[in-house]
C-alpha cells in the first residue's frame, strides 16, 4: 500500500474519532519508512491532541513542530540517552531533516557517548517461580464438591426410591 493511500485513511481515521487505529497504521507506516519527518509530525500531533505528551515528544523529536515540554517528558521518562536514540527508531539518514532537528539529534548522540557505553540487561529470561498459595481456598474446594457429592448421592436415592415404588 503506498503511503498517499495510508494517509488517507489515517485522516479518514481521525476524522472518525480512531486515535488508536490511526496511530497504529502510521506506526507501521513508519517501520517502513523510518526517515519520514512528515509521518513523523503527524504521529506526534496525533499523540499531543490525546494528551500524551511523552510520545508526542519521542515521534516529534525530529520534526520542527515539536515543543519543548514534549521533549523534557520525554528526557524525563527516558532518562538513558542510548534507550531514547533507540525508541527514535531513526536509521541516522540527516538529509531529510532541518538543521535545528540535525542538531538536537547529534547533542542527544553526544550526550549518549558521554554517559559511556549503553547499559546491558542483565536479567533472567524466566518467569519469575510462583509461590505455593494458601490451603484455605484448597479445604473450600474440597468441601463444596464434598457437599455436592453428598447431595447428588441423596437426590439419586431419592429417585431409585421413586422409581421403584
Amino acid at each position: 500500500m503506498a503511503k498517499a493511500d495510508v494517509l488517507a485513511r489515517v485522516r479518514a481515521d481521525l476524522a472518525a474519532g480512531h486515535t488508536h487505529l490511526a496511530v497504529q497504521r502510521l506506526r507501521t507506516l513508519l517501520a517502513v519508512l523510518p526517515d519520514d519527518v512528515e509521518i513523523r509530525a503527524l504521529l506526534s500531533s496525533i499523540y499531543r491532541q490525546t494528551g500524551n505528551p511523552v510520545e508526542a515528544g519521542r515521534w516529534g523529536f525530529l520534526t520542527d513542530e515539536v515543543r519543548e515540554a514534549e521533549l523534557t517528558a520525554f528526557a524525563k521518562a527516558n532518562p538513558d540517552p542510548w534507550q531514547r536514540l533507540r525508541l527514535l527508531h531513526f536509521p541516522g539518514d540527516t538529509v531529510h531533516l532541518s538543521a535545528t532537528a540535525t542538531e538536537r539529534l547529534v547533542q542527544l548522540a553526544d550526550e549518549a557517548e558521554r554517559s559511556g557505553k549503553p547499559t546491558q540487561w542483565a536479567g533472567s529470561y524466566r518467569a519469575p517461580t510462583k509461590k505455593r498459595g494458601v490451603v484455605v481456598p484448597c479445604l473450600f474446594t474440597f468441601l463444596v464438591i464434598g457437599v455436592a457429592m453428598v447431595l447428588a448421592g441423596i437426590g439419586a436415592i431419592k429417585v431409585l426410591s421413586w422409581v421403584a415404588d
